[in-house]
């Protein structure tokens, strides 16, 4: 637990460390959702409302790992499709504004909709995201590296209040 005291005598430098990563990152989004960032959004709920179930009930409790169960395709069956009112219910984004961007991810190959307008990934979508999603962890430790030194470093005399 991160002394929350600390956080706010170091609240300036760390909130710049923070937001040059959170900067980074919606730019890195911005130009691989060719500027949608609704669309964006749109694909991250559906995907972790489809993953969370089998994460939290099967794959975290595993002795073989999340990404070995994953490769072997015993998640399949955990998986849970969710629909726009849901995705719009979560994220305020309005339901037809989600029902348009659902369609688009659908030309990208990324959401399939299925029986009764249930939208869920496409196995195909971690291999197109592989490379961002590297990146982006590499980024995430640097950024938590960073936090840790500011967190880690000696209270100067003029430190903030």
């Amino acid at each position: 637990m991160i002394d929350r005291e600390l956080l706010l005598q170091r609240r300036r430098e760390l909130s710049y460390v923070s937001g040059r990563f959170m900067t980074e990152h919606l730019i890195r989004v911005h130009q691989l959702f060719e500027g949608d960032l609704t669309a964006a959004v749109v694909l991250a709920t559906v995907a972790q409302h489809g993953v969370q179930r089998y994460y939290d009930e099967v794959a975290r409790h595993s002795t073989e790992g999340f990404d070995r169960l994953v490769t072997d395709g015993a998640h399949v069956d955990h998986l849970r499709p969710c629909n726009a009112l849901s995705v719009s219910t979560a994220t305020g984004i309005p339901r037809e504004t989600v029902r348009r961007k659902v369609r688009w991810l659908q030309r990208r190959g990324w959401l399939e909709i299925g029986p009764r307008g249930r939208i869920s990934v496409v196995p195909r979508m971690a291999d197109d995201f592989a490379e961002f999603d590297l990146e982006t962890i590499e980024r995430l430790h640097a950024c938590s590296a960073a936090i840790q030194r500011v967190l880690d470093a000696p209270a100067g005399p003029n430190a903030a209040t």
